[in-house]
């Protein structure tokens, strides 16, 4: 057991480190969207790590577990929207971002509609996304470890802000990305060390042979869509492309990302197979730590911990930056943005951790949050075909959260949610603004 501390505080020592370090040199830009330098290797590393978090992999053994290679259709999914994304639209915004100088997701919106009020609507809405994808990874983490033995839930989700907090506070953006260059390092390599232990000595090709639950065309069909276009309402996405040190850098980066992300999730599908295989009758939300407790041996335990907690970590600085800087920058006229950023990080981080500690139920949450992530989907992609109209954007926006609540309702917390939501965006592209909005004017610039 003492190894296992050893090991976490050396890793918890080292993301601090990196960041005081980053924190002597770094100038404004650096913070708030790191240099607007990356290089496209950097891009890739940070997409990776902030996309493989805990909740990723409590998610996706669990739905290996109950459909098998129905996830499949989410993968496909997933690899037709990367490549749409990369070299589609991360060019499109890329040459926005480097004229004009964006800082969150809404101001690329407000540079096409011309509209305070889309800006902040993207800005909240993309915020929310990204809180409950947030809260999946730290509570996720949170339980995963105090079922382990290590720490108790609620000391598990105070360490784990803490932590986070400590070294976003000091070095910002670009502290995102450089911790995410090592995060995604160790998660790879500990992830498969972890998988092959649990499986031992199984055959890989009988575990892909295992019969599971059968995935129905409606469920494939909301796999696939939300894989295909949730990307478009993340804010990571757009943060990371304004960051990017040139267009090629940027495609190739963001595109490549998908490589490490498909080699991952197939790593939890043998995991969910396999224990599929072996123990019948599992709460899906609870097969990867199930798989841990049983049969990880005890030697691999302490590895499995940094594991998780680089997991945490990853997802959770990506989306306590966006959405705490999402806040701040977008206020007008602010004299100092990066102070008024760091607020909003401190602030944030006792938000989360107070919800973290009283919240429930992964994996139905995870499908739900997966759904609401694709409200901004379509009307981002208008946008991105250089269409502008402030009305249809509103409109899509409204109509996406409409057929969200009502789906909710009507059909609970299923894939099938990403057919009503989608369906109501189109619908409210119909709605045309007839009056153009006065130019109210904002400078991004600090």
């Amino acid at each position: 057991m003492n190894n296992i501390y050893i090991y976490l505080g050396a890793y918890i020592l080292l993301l601090i480190i990196i960041s005081f370090i980053i924190s002597r040199k770094q100038t404004k830009e650096d913070f708030l969207i790191s240099g607007r330098n990356r290089p496209g290797w950097q891009i890739l590393a940070s997409k990776f790590a902030g996309a493989i978090g805990v909740g990723y992999f409590i998610t996706y053994t669990g739905f290996a577990y109950e459909y098998g290679f129905g996830v499949f259709a989410m993968l496909i999914g997933i690899v037709l929207g990367y490549f749409t994304f990369a070299y589609w639209a991360s060019p499109k915004i890329y040459e926005h971002s480097k004229k004009n100088k964006f800082y969150t997701m809404g101001d690329f919106v407000y540079h096409k509609t011309k509209s305070r009020f889309t800006l902040k609507l993207t800005n909240i809405v993309s915020s929310l996304i990204l809180f409950s994808w947030l809260l999946i990874g730290i509570v996720g983490g949170g339980k995963i470890i105090a079922d382990i033995g290590l720490l108790s839930y609620s000391w598990a989700v105070i360490l784990t802000s803490l932590v986070v907090l400590s070294y976003i506070y000091l070095a910002g953006f670009k502290a995102v990305i450089i911790t995410d260059v090592i995060q995604s390092i160790i998660i790879g390599i500990l992830l498969i060390i972890v998988t092959f232990s649990i499986i031992g000595s199984e055959s890989i090709p009988e575990l892909l042979s295992v019969q599971t639950g059968n995935t129905d065309i409606i469920t494939a069909i909301g796999f696939l869509l939300f894989g295909l276009l949730s990307l478009f309402s993340f804010i990571n996405m757009y943060q990371l492309s304004y960051a990017a040190k040139s267009k090629r850098k940027l495609k190739h980066g963001l595109g490549m990302s998908v490589i490490p992300i498909l080699i991952v999730a197939f790593f939890l599908l043998l995991i969910g197979l396999f224990m599929a295989k072996n123990v019948s009758g599992l709460d899906s939300g609870l097969v990867f730590t199930e798989a841990l407790k049983n049969f990880l041996p005890s030697s691999i335990l302490p590895l499995a911990i940094v594991l998780f907690f680089a997991g945490i970590m990853s997802s959770a600085d990506t989306n306590v930056y966006g959405i705490s800087s999402h806040y701040a920058l977008s206020k007008r006229e602010l004299k100092n943005p990066i102070s008024t950023t760091r607020k909003s990080i401190f602030i944030l981080m006792a938000i989360v951790t107070i919800i973290a500690l009283i919240f429930s139920d992964i994996i139905d949450v995870s499908i739900v949050t997966g759904a609401i992530s694709l409200t901004l989907s379509f009307p981002m992609i208008y946008l991105l075909l250089n269409k502008n109209n402030k009305g249809r954007f509103i409109g899509s926006v409204i109509g996406g959260l409409i057929g969200f609540i009502g789906a909710l309702i009507y059909f609970g917390p299923e894939p099938i949610l990403a057919i009503p939501i989608l369906l109501g965006s189109l619908v409210g592209l119909l709605f045309k603004s007839k009056t153009k909005e006065k130019d109210l004017g904002v400078e991004f610039k600090f």
